[in-house]
């Protein structure tokens, strides 16, 4: 019995894991306060997050904080030309359904809007993620983030779901969910994610005394299954 509540018992950990997730999600809230900077919040929110999972060592504020700063200028880019791309898309949509235009185009044009809305919401799973955690360019980022999103979609859905049913939880059962949502969201994705992270370098976060230095992603359009 003494060992639940001892300090490397489960309940101690649980505990632990709770409070790292409320003030994650504090974290999160107040560095994306300026709108523009949630690209970067989110970068570090994940990087704190998959660490975390791995029990990887560390400082919890001093890792949100230095991965914001040392991501900021890419995972800002990401984030403003993502939110760009959503407007116009939504902002498409929305005049293919209000103005009348010819039948044909309506026909050709609607599905391959919404193709690429679904497309932006699948990649964006991984976009952020992926700035945390390797070393890659601008491009690279997004390409590898498309790729994985729709190779392992069974995962990609399920961090969706994980979101959505957060995000009702909140909006509709119980507000003060928000004060945890966005670090629960990231605990339970971080998950799955490192899992596929894993596929393509199984080494991640195997030195537990160490602080791992990004490294590039391989060229993940050539791996087997």
């Amino acid at each position: 019995m003494g060992g639940i509540f001892n300090m490397d018992g489960p309940l101690f950990r649980f505990g632990n894991a709770i409070a790292d997730v409320m003030i994650l999600s504090l974290l999160w809230i107040l560095f994306s306060i300026p709108l523009f900077t949630i690209g970067a919040s989110t970068t570090a929110l994940f990087y704190v997050a998959t660490r975390r999972i791995s029990d990887r060592e560390g400082y919890l504020f001093r890792d949100f904080l230095s991965s914001f700063k040392s991501n900021f200028k890419r995972a800002t880019a990401l984030w403003i030309l993502w939110l760009i791309m959503f407007v116009v898309i939504l902002l498409n949509i929305r005049m293919l359904m209000i103005f009348e235009f010819e039948t044909w185009m309506i026909t050709i044009l609607m599905p391959i809007h919404i193709c690429i809305l679904i497309e932006l919401i699948l990649t964006a799973v991984y976009l952020y993620p992926l700035t945390a955690r390797f070393e890659m360019g601008f491009k690279q980022t997004i390409k590898s983030a498309f790729f994985m999103a729709n190779r392992h979609i069974f995962t990609t859905v399920t961090c969706l779901l994980t979101g959505v049913s957060i995000l009702i939880a909140t909006v509709i059962l119980f507000e003060p969910i928000i004060i945890v949502g966005m670090g629960l969201y990231a605990y339970i994705s971080s998950y799955m994610i490192m899992r596929v992270f894993k596929k393509y370098r199984p080494e991640m976060d195997e030195n537990q005394m160490t602080l791992e230095p990004l490294r590039p992603l391989p060229d993940i359009s050539t791996k087997e299954d």
